[in-house]
């Protein structure tokens, strides 16, 4: 007994210490007065702290070992007491002992000492530590929370116990290992492939009791739910959506799909993509929770995998397909319109791929309808996406998009899926047109117009409106109402016609803006031109009519300016000549659009003179000639009316010479009245201040022949080329001398020929006066030559789907080039 005491007297002191914070009974606890003077060692000595974290860890192992629990949690109380007080910058010297007691708990198979190691960690991950760990590992950590997680125990209270411990203890590996580049890489596939699994597994546990409304949830930390009074009560599912949502707002946008691919292959696994409901609970906790620059790679995540049921043609896989894109519509309910912006062009690439093959897989023989039918269906989510889509972004993005798919467009639809593609297309822009038609909007109404039909865009839709489809013509000028109609007029625009007093209709006038100005200079005429060819289709329907007419009237409705008004009127009255002049099937409905116009300019334009005019044809024809109204006009189109018109009708139709004096004095410049109407194109050239137009036989005219390039009458003059020897003799003969090696004749205007060589311009002898007479000379001469070239660019109609690309060979545009002479050359 006295050896025993003389051994333990000559033990060291932090043993001595470690000794006797431990009770002869255990169901004492932890010596109070004893911990404290350990507590005390262990501050003033920090040099023996390892050596204290060792001890401690050996008593745990045996107590565990001889299945002396509660010595056992004594010890690791004792280990967390010291761990609390100690400083930051000591704290290493011993948290490899204190892991590896906390690893031995979990390593144990009784469930309350895994609950127990789970909490020890808990509060280990709430210390701050300044000092970075080289030698840290957390793997085994992150499998043993893992396998907690999907605990399955009998016992449901022991189960509920180590499925929250296994749930707080990722939340604790978590919180420790993301913002520390030393540590383990959660972020890695072994790793993230378990957190997400476990996570995704104990959401659906609670999903399939009870369906819930996705929310954003608080993000609550493990050691805030060890502290809260409610903490054990936390069901499983709900601390396992705040765990999911902590490690979603930690992710930065490398680490998207990392955390993306175990998730879409565990509802792959289960096959719980039919019905969505989950799939849409889950990205939704995650859209809530991402960060903004991150949102849009989770949805690119959703797209890429739509690519592995793409090859597979199976009524399972199809309602997967639709299942996916639902999704996907759901994300962008819940992202920010900023996030979504850059990935809008893959979205719409994407969407446009899945319907050209879903219309080919059913254009394929034998496909069975009910098949067919999926396939619709899928079409039909795909374009409800579409239009959602379009919600989440701005008026520029829009417009973007259209000019996108318009730019997918078959270029000839000639076959059957072709056809089916072409209208499938059309109803996208129909759809992403809807969303401009928020008339009040300060937001659009600011949108000028060049913005809203950049070239890009107006030119397709100008194609599209002279299209053999009648059905494709009235969606085109659908498409422009919804886009032009910045102050929601398009349905208080009528074609009936009526006297009297100006009907209250509360019809909003734009103001006059000079970027409207400007664009309608610029490509207004392809506007009136594309207007005036839709109303003389003799294949239109009444909405084709109905619709061109208020394509017109919203135009002058959207730039109020006085040349507009000149302008559709020009092209209304030309529209008049035209139906008198040639013999068509649809004269008559010609004729009451452009009553209905005229009727309208010159309400809304104030003026009394030229409404008194229309006002008198209208009740001549009223009288005598009802059919040329719209009431009576439009029902023509049934071929059992029983219309008889007469066949002379001058004296039914409006003088162009009485309305343009009544636009004359409002102070309107009705010059072009004067003339019938034609196409004229906005790009001009000026000669002398004379403003010349290019028309179709001028541009024709310009035809380039490669081989021998020539315009008109004269050739292009290619100068001889400068040599050492041909400047000696010029500077030693001081005058003028011609070369009979590489000269080309020049045909000047009045015929005849002569020869022309660069040192013509390089004559030392000549006095300055001279030299101004000579280059006088030569300008007059070339104002002679360039008043011919734009002398054939007179008169004549130009199409605006005719190309200057297509009269030019492109190919051989390089021969044109000129080499300036060597003498010209710094």
């Amino acid at each position: 007994m006295h050896c025993n005491w003389c051994c333990v007297r000559c033990r060291p002191r932090y043993q001595r210490h470690v000794d006797s914070i431990f009770p002869r009974d255990p169901k004492q606890g932890l010596v109070r007065g004893e911990m404290q003077k350990l507590t005390y060692y262990a501050l003033t000595n920090q040099r023996k702290l390892d050596r204290i974290g060792n001890y401690l860890a050996d008593y745990l192992k045996h107590y565990v070992d001889h299945r002396r629990f509660e010595y056992a949690a004594i010890a690791m109380k004792a280990m967390e007491q010291l761990l609390q007080a100690c400083r930051q910058s000591s704290i290493n010297l011993f948290v490899e002992s204190f892991l590896r007691m906390v690893q031995k708990l979990l390593e144990c198979p009784e469930a309350s000492l895994q609950i127990m190691g789970s909490k020890s960690f808990i509060q280990f991950a709430n210390i701050q530590e300044d000092t970075p760990s080289y030698h840290r590992r957390y793997d085994f950590f992150v499998s043993k929370f893992s396998s907690m997680c999907w605990s399955s125990v009998p016992n449901d209270t022991t189960n509920r116990g180590l499925r929250q411990a296994g749930l707080r203890g990722l939340q604790g590996v978590i919180h420790k290992t993301v913002s520390d580049d030393l540590q383990v890489n959660i972020w890695e596939e072994m790793h993230i492939q378990k957190i997400i699994r476990a996570l995704i597994f104990n959401i659906h546990e609670g999903f399939t009791r009870t369906v819930k409304s996705p929310s954003r949830i608080r993000s609550m930390s493990p050691w805030d739910s060890e502290n809260s009074d409610t903490a054990g009560d936390i069901d499983p599912d709900t601390l396992a959506q705040n765990v999911l949502q902590d490690l979603v707002s930690r992710a930065t946008y490398g680490h998207i799909k990392s955390l993306m691919e175990p998730l879409l292959r565990y509802l792959d696994n289960k096959q719980i993509w039919v019905p969505n409901k989950f799939a849409i609970y889950c990205l939704s906790l995650i859209m809530h929770s991402i960060q903004m620059q991150s949102a849009s790679l989770v949805i690119s995540q959703l797209l890429a995998h739509l690519e592995n049921y793409k090859d597979k043609d199976t009524f399972k896989d199809t309602k997967v397909r639709c299942s996916i894109v639902e999704v996907v519509t759901a994300c962008f309910s819940a992202t920010a319109v900023d996030s979504i912006g850059p990935i809008m062009l893959e979205v719409f690439d994407s969407y446009l791929r899945y319907l050209k093959l879903s219309i080919e897989t059913c254009s394929k023989p034998d496909v069975p309808d009910d098949f067919i039918e999926e396939e619709q269906a899928f079409q039909s989510v795909l374009l409800q996406s579409v239009g959602h889509f379009a919600e989440c972004l701005q008026t520029y993005q829009r417009i973007e998009i259209c000019t996108f798919i318009l730019g997918k467009l078959p270029s000839k639809a000639e076959t059957s899926k072709d056809i089916q593609y072409e209208t499938t297309l059309l109803e996208c822009l129909t759809i992403i047109s809807k969303t401009f038609n928020i008339g009040g909007d300060d937001k659009v109404l600011g949108i000028a117009l060049p913005t809203l039909f950049p070239l890009a865009l107006i030119g397709p839709l100008h194609r599209l409106s002279l299209s053999d489809s009648a059905s494709t013509r009235a969606i085109v000028q659908q498409i422009f109402h919804r886009i032009l109609d910045r102050r929601n007029n398009q349905d208080k625009i009528v074609t009936t016609v009526s006297l009297g007093e100006l009907p209250e209709e509360n019809i909003f006038v734009g103001p006059q803006k000079q970027q409207d100005m400007l664009f309608l200079r610029r490509n207004g005429p392809e506007i009136y031109y594309h207007l005036y060819q839709g109303l003389l289709n003799e294949a239109n329907t009444l909405d084709n009519y109905t619709l061109t007419y208020r394509t017109a009237v919203l135009w002058l409705l959207e730039v109020p300016a006085d040349e507009v008004l000149v302008e559709l009127v020009h092209m209304v009255i030309g529209l008049q000549d035209e139906a008198c002049s040639v013999v068509r099937g649809n004269i008559y409905i010609i004729h009451a659009v452009v009553a209905s116009f005229l009727m309208f300019a010159s309400r809304y334009s104030r003026n009394d003179a030229m409404l008194q005019h229309v006002e008198t044809v209208i009740r001549k024809r009223q009288n005598d000639a009802p059919y040329l109204l719209p009431t009576t006009a439009f029902s023509y189109l049934d071929k059992d009316s029983e219309v008889q018109p007469e066949k002379d009708l001058s004296r039914f139709m409006f003088d162009a010479t009485v309305i343009a004096e009544c636009l004359d004095q409002q102070g309107l410049n009705t010059e072009r009245l004067s003339e019938p109407y034609q196409f004229k194109n906005s790009c001009e050239v000026f000669v002398d201040g004379a403003t010349m137009p290019r028309t179709p036989e001028s541009v024709r005219s310009l035809r380039l022949s490669m081989v021998n390039p020539t315009f008109s009458e004269f050739s292009v003059a290619q100068y001889e080329e400068i040599t050492f020897d041909s400047l000696k003799l010029a500077l030693q003969s001081q005058k003028h001398t011609t070369t009979n090696t590489t000269n080309t004749t020049t045909t000047p205007v009045n015929g005849t020929v002569g020869s022309t060589s660069p040192k013509d311009l390089l004559l030392p002898g000549d006095s300055f006066e001279e030299s101004v007479a000579r280059s006088a000379q030569k300008t007059s001469h070339m104002r002679a030559l360039r008043q011919q070239i734009f002398g054939s660019f007179r008169g004549g109609d130009i199409s605006p789907t005719e190309s200057l690309h297509s009269l030019i060979d492109i190919e051989n545009l390089n021969n044109l080039s000129v080499e300036l002479p060597d003498m010209y050359v710094y």
